[in-house]
């Protein structure tokens, strides 16, 4: 059977138009009345389509563009050109069905009610999604299974964990029965133990209910684990759109050494790339046909000691994928 596009992106791009600011009182003055601007373009003419059903990793650095976007996706940004379908409906209409099709998580934004039971709160969803009985009951029945919180569900939010306070913005967000889940940095604070209950339920929400996963985190280990594919940004452009092992994959001829200086260390007879360095290590990118031969080199020449062979983390991955493209 195949799979329907859920999400589809076109040329959408997003522009801020910012005042320019000179110095002196003259310039300043002269700005007031004839203000030079110009076009910041925070996501330009990206394109990309999501299925239903798969899991999905947007990620970037800082100022890459990645919540301009998803408030375009989300509907709470408007383009500057270029379209987005998200469900079937166009974002920006906010429309009522469009709402019931999306939910959005964010780890650092909560939409609970501190001083409300998260039974009440989602009670109060109930009644707002219009959602029907029978189906409300299993909903949160399943899912409060699924995160291990039955037994939270009557205890003042403000009074839970923040690892429990989570669970329960995942609850309030599957409770409305969405097709996409948005997720923003849904474990920024917590516990390595909560980190592994939300991964793992969010593995087993995308397979069992085949709830489509948009997830962007600065946290690697959510994108590996949690994710099939990656979209990458930066600085406003798409970099990336493909599977995570592709992406590994691209860099899987090379491997990381990293040594400890020796008293005659002479930075000029490295021949490889120095990935990180400090006082007294030095890590070097070598190719990996290269690695014995290199490692024999540099210790004749007394360079070194206390050799490592290290593969690339996925963090490195996408560290070199930047390099590349703005070498």
């Amino acid at each position: 059977m195949k799979r329907q596009q859920i999400i589809q992106v076109q040329d959408l791009t997003k522009k801020y138009l910012i005042n320019l600011h000179e110095n002196g009182i003259g310039q300043r003055i002269k700005n007031l009345f004839h203000p030079k601007v110009k076009d910041l373009i925070a996501v330009n003419s990206i394109s990309f389509s999501v299925y239903e059903g798969e899991s999905v990793g947007f990620i970037g650095q800082n100022g890459a563009g990645k919540t301009t976007t998803i408030k375009m996706l989300t509907g709470t940004l408007y383009p500057s050109s270029g379209y987005c379908r998200v469900s079937g409906f166009n974002p920006s209409d906010q429309s009522n069905d469009f709402k019931r099709s999306i939910a959005v998580v964010m780890g650092n934004k909560s939409q609970l009610f501190p001083d409300l039971t998260p039974r009440d709160y989602l009670n109060l969803l109930k009644v707002i999604y219009e959602i029907d009985d029978s189906v409300f009951d299993k909903t949160l029945t399943r899912v409060s299974h699924m995160l291990n919180i039955e037994d939270k569900l009557d205890i003042q939010t403000r009074k839970l964990s923040l690892g429990e306070r989570m669970k329960m913005e995942f609850l309030a967000g599957i409770i409305i029965q969405p097709k996409i889940l948005f997720l923003d940095e849904p474990t920024i604070g917590l516990d390595v133990i909560s980190k592994r209950d939300i991964r793992n339920f969010l593995i087993d929400l995308n397979k069992q209910e085949n709830i489509t996963i948009f997830l962007t985190s600065h946290d690697m280990e959510d994108i590996i684990t949690v994710c099939d594919r990656l979209l990458i940004m930066d600085k406003g452009d798409l970099i990336w759109n493909g599977s995570t092992q592709e992406l590994i994959n691209k860099f899987k001829g090379v491997k990381y050494i990293s040594f400890t200086k020796e008293e005659l260390f002479d930075k000029k007879k490295l021949i490889y790339e120095i990935v990180k360095e400090t006082d007294t290590t030095i890590t070097i990118k070598v190719p990996n046909n290269k690695l014995e031969s290199e490692i024999t080199r540099l210790s004749k020449e007394r360079q070194g000691t206390n050799y490592k062979i290290n593969e690339l983390k996925i963090e490195d991955i996408i560290i070199e994928l930047l390099k590349e493209r703005n070498a």
